[in-house]
């Protein structure tokens, strides 16, 4: 394990630990990202390794969801998005703290490469294959996505 990906490990369960306490209230964003009938998904270094999601992060003070997740999108997997709308906004405590995510789209024509402190692996996947291991959230906003489908209440 090398020691940035350490980092990023020990860093991440320490601001959840920090979360969970003090129940503070964040904001987020996902991207679903979408290229020729194909969807850009993403593995993390630091926290369920061994499944896909969306890309996506935190909004920064001053920024709208929009903004963050467009950086987000180019700092994680180095693709530009175009058209990028919202698609919903939700409120998750899976994380054991309250969580508003927005869920942005959009398009691109680049080729994804990893930031590879952040991330394990981001690459494209037919959107009517959708891997196993993608997370139930993440599937779910693909499918409304792909099919034109209202968001759900469910995050």
């Amino acid at each position: 394990m090398t020691p940035l990906r350490l980092a990023y490990i020990v860093a991440h369960r320490v601001r959840l630990v920090f979360r969970r306490l003090f129940q503070i209230r964040t904001r987020g964003v996902k991207a679903v990202v979408l290229r020729d009938g194909e969807v850009l998904l993403i593995r993390h270094s630091y926290h369920a390794t061994d499944r896909f999601m969306l890309p996506g992060g935190g909004v920064g003070h001053g920024e709208t969801a929009l903004q963050a997740g467009i950086r987000e999108v180019l700092e994680e997997t180095g693709c530009r998005l175009a058209d990028a709308r919202e698609h919903g906004t939700f409120l998750s405590r899976h994380e054991g703290f309250p969580d508003e995510i927005t869920i942005i789209t959009g398009t691109t024509q680049d080729e994804p490469k990893a930031d590879r402190g952040e991330l394990l692996e981001a690459r494209f996947f037919p959107l009517r294959a959708l891997p196993d291991a993608l997370t139930d959230a993440s599937r779910r906003r693909v499918i409304e996505i792909r099919d034109g489908l209202p968001p759900s209440d469910a995050w």
